[in-house]
C-alpha cells in the first residue's frame, strides 16, 4: 500500500510538471497577449509594462523564472489585476466555490445512491419508473436551465434570496443547479451497477444458505455495485468543487469558475495557469482517493503493484 501511494504521488508531481509545461507554452503559441485590447495601446505603454512582467524576456527564461517561483508556492501576480496576485484571488474565490461544491457533493452522494438501490430493488414497479423519469430529467435539463427556472420560482417565493450566498437558504439554489446532472447519472448508474450484480451467482448463493434480505442487500450486492459509483464520484468531486461559471454567473457567486473563465479571455497567463493546477492537483487526489477506495470496498483489488 505505501509502495503504491509513494508510486503514484511521484507520478503524479509528473504530471503536474507537464501539465504546467503545456499549459505555460501553449498559451504563449497564441496570438494576442494579457495586454493586448480592442484597442491598442500606445507602443511604449505595452512594453513597459511586458518589461515589468518579465514578458520581453526570452521564452525559455520566462519558463524557468516561472518554475522557480512555483516551487516557493508563489503563482505570481495577474497581468489584468494588477492588484491582486494568483495566490490571493485563488484564495478569495475558491471557499465560495468549495462550500456550494461541498453540500452539492453531499447532495448527490446521500441522495442519488439510496435512490439507485431503491430503483434496482423496486425494478419495472411505479417507484422505479418514477426515480427514472426525474433522473432523466436531471440528466437532459442543463444547469442554466435549472439555475434560470430556480430564480423564476424564488421570485415569486419572497423568502428565499437569488443572489449571493448570505444566507444559508442561498445556498438552495446554486446546490440544486450545480448537483442536478450528476445527481440524476449517479442514480442511474447505481440502479444499473446495482440491477447487474443482482443477478449474479453468488447473490443467489447467499439467498439460497438463508442470508436475511437486508444483509445479502447491504454486505454482498451494494459494496460491489459501488465500484463504477465510486469511478465516477471521484472525478466528478473535483468538477464540482473546482466551480461551475454557468451557475456562478446565475446566481451572483464570486467564485474560481468566474477567474477561470475571465482569464482565459484576457490571455491572463499566471492566473490561467494557476486555475488548471489548482484543478489538476485536486484531480489527482480524487483519483488516488478513489484507487484507495476500490481495496477496501474489495479486497481482491490490491494495491501493491
Amino acid at each position: 500500500m505505501n509502495r503504491y501511494i509513494i508510486k503514484k504521488t511521484l507520478f503524479s508531481i509528473l504530471t503536474l510538471f507537464i501539465v504546467v509545461t503545456l499549459v505555460f507554452f501553449m498559451l504563449r503559441a497564441i496570438p494576442g497577449g494579457p495586454f493586448t485590447r480592442e484597442k491598442p495601446l500606445p507602443e511604449a505603454t505595452r512594453e513597459r509594462l511586458e518589461e515589468a512582467y518579465g514578458l520581453n524576456e526570452p521564452l525559455i527564461n520566462q519558463y524557468f523564472t516561472y518554475m522557480g517561483n512555483l516551487l516557493t508556492g508563489d503563482l505570481g501576480p495577474s497581468f489584468r489585476k494588477p492588484a491582486y496576485s494568483v495566490n490571493e484571488l485563488l484564495a478569495t474565490g475558491i471557499p465560495n466555490t468549495a462550500k456550494i461544491g461541498f453540500i452539492a457533493v453531499i447532495f448527490i452522494i446521500f441522495l442519488g445512491i439510496p435512490l439507485g438501490v431503491i430503483s434496482a430493488l423496486k425494478s419495472n414497479t411505479a417507484v422505479d419508473y418514477g426515480v427514472m423519469i426525474i433522473a432523466t430529467v436531471g440528466i437532459t435539463v442543463p444547469s442554466f436551465v435549472i439555475g434560470s427556472l430556480f430564480i423564476l420560482l424564488a421570485q415569486n417565493v419572497k423568502w428565499i434570496p437569488v443572489g449571493g450566498l448570505s444566507t444559508p437558504i442561498s445556498y438552495v439554489g446554486p446546490v440544486v443547479a450545480l448537483a442536478g446532472y450528476s445527481l440524476a447519472f449517479v442514480t442511474r448508474l447505481t440502479r444499473s451497477s446495482m440491477m447487474e450484480v443482482l443477478r449474479q451467482d453468488y447473490i443467489r448463493t447467499a439467498r439460497a444458505n438463508g442470508l436475511s434480505e437486508s444483509k445479502v442487500i447491504f454486505k454482498h450486492a451494494l459494496k460491489n455495485s459501488l465500484i463504477p459509483v465510486i469511478t465516477y464520484i471521484g472525478p466528478m468531486i473535483a468538477a464540482i468543487m473546482t466551480g461551475s461559471f454557468v451557475v456562478e454567473k446565475i446566481f451572483y457567486i464570486n467564485g474560481i469558475g468566474e477567474y477561470f473563465t475571465e482569464s482565459i479571455g484576457n490571455r491572463d497567463y499566471t492566473l490561467v495557469i494557476g486555475v488548471t493546477l489548482f484543478y489538476a492537483v485536486f484531480y489527482i487526489i480524487m483519483v488516488l482517493l478513489v484507487d484507495i477506495a476500490y481495496s477496501v470496498i474489495d479486497p481482491r483489488i490490491r494495491l501493491s503493484k
